[in-house]
């Protein structure tokens, strides 16, 4: 891989760090990767413009270098690499603070709609059917896994109506740069990674954010980085109701049923998920109210929700 990085880019490191086939060097007292591309290919285009519009913001996104034949794309056995220069300590963990400043100042930034992914409607009606074919195919296998299938595309479908109603609200909700998905425990290696970016209502980062600090952390660690999300971010009435009904949305569960099933962890795993769905129905009635009362004005609610956490 030396060869191919002087070949293509004219660095010559003395040493490479291997980590899962990406390639961590250093050259000349600069850091960069050379990493696998594991997005579609058409893709990178749009990646790379919005790359090039984040570092004229002075936002400390991870740099893409063109190889010496102009193009983004290298490949290597027919694999697709991009390489980056990378200026932040790739070992520290992400904070809500460094989330929201990614997404708060690339509000409207002009992006190709290719990598928009603000139509949650659609995008979640295709996710459930998917599911729910494909839980008729591995019930056999992942039977534990099936049996909390029924309660999680519910949950889906109350985020689906949620989210539709909200859409339909006459106020501004506006699109930034965000993540495929965020976690708690994710780099900032991860974070200004520009290959994990997309266009995005700007409340959908913190929301999967805050998700994990419940589902890995705890409630009440999650209640508190929701009020600190609202107090330091001015979301407008429309965004506070697809920032809950992204709350409502079951991705969590979804993520470790989709590792499953491509054998990346145990069946058991799921276990972490449902032992917590009563918990996380209590957070979502705490959400709610306190959402309620900071806007002063009519949040719409899942009733059953609020009856099962009253019962």
């Amino acid at each position: 891989m030396k060869n191919i990085i002087a070949y293509y880019y004219n660095l010559h490191p003395e040493e490479l760090s291997n980590v899962n086939n990406n390639y961590f060097f250093n050259y000349q007292d600069n850091n960069y990767v050379f990493q696998v591309f594991e997005r579609p290919i058409t893709d990178i285009d749009a990646l790379y413009k919005v790359n090039k519009e984040m570092i004229a913001k002075n936002i400390l996104v991870h740099e893409i270098i063109e190889n010496g034949e102009k193009n983004v794309i290298t490949y290597v056995n027919q694999t697709p690499y991009i390489l980056m220069q990378t200026y932040v300590n790739p070992n520290v963990k992400v904070s809500l603070p460094e989330v929201c400043y990614i997404n708060n100042n690339t509000v409207n930034i002009q992006c190709d709609k290719i990598i928009n992914r603000q139509d949650w409607i659609s995008l979640w009606e295709a996710k459930n059917d998917y599911f729910e074919a494909q839980v008729n195919e591995i019930g056999k296998k992942y039977p534990y896994l099936c049996t909390c299938a029924n309660y999680y595309i519910g949950l889906a479908e109350n985020a689906i109506t949620y989210v539709r109603d909200a859409i339909s609200v006459q106020d501004a909700a506006f699109l930034s740069i965000c993540h495929k998905r965020i976690r708690k425990d994710d780099t900032l290696l991860s974070l200004y990674n520009p290959v994990n970016y997309i266009q995005d209502y700007r409340v959908r980062d913190a929301s999967e954010y805050i998700k994990t600090v419940f589902f890995y952390d705890d409630s009440k660690t999650a209640y508190d980085k929701t009020i600190e999300y609202f107090n330091n971010n001015y979301l407008t009435y429309k965004e506070a109701l697809l920032f809950y009904g992204r709350l409502l949305y079951p991705s969590y569960f979804f993520d470790v049923h989709d590792d499953i099933v491509n054998n990346n962890l145990k069946e058991t795993e799921i276990e972490k998920i449902i032992i917590k769905a009563d918990e996380y129905e209590k957070f979502l009635l705490d959400v709610y109210l306190y959402i309620s009362r900071l806007y002063n004005k009519y949040i719409p609610s899942i009733d059953w929700i609020i009856k099962r956490s009253f019962s």
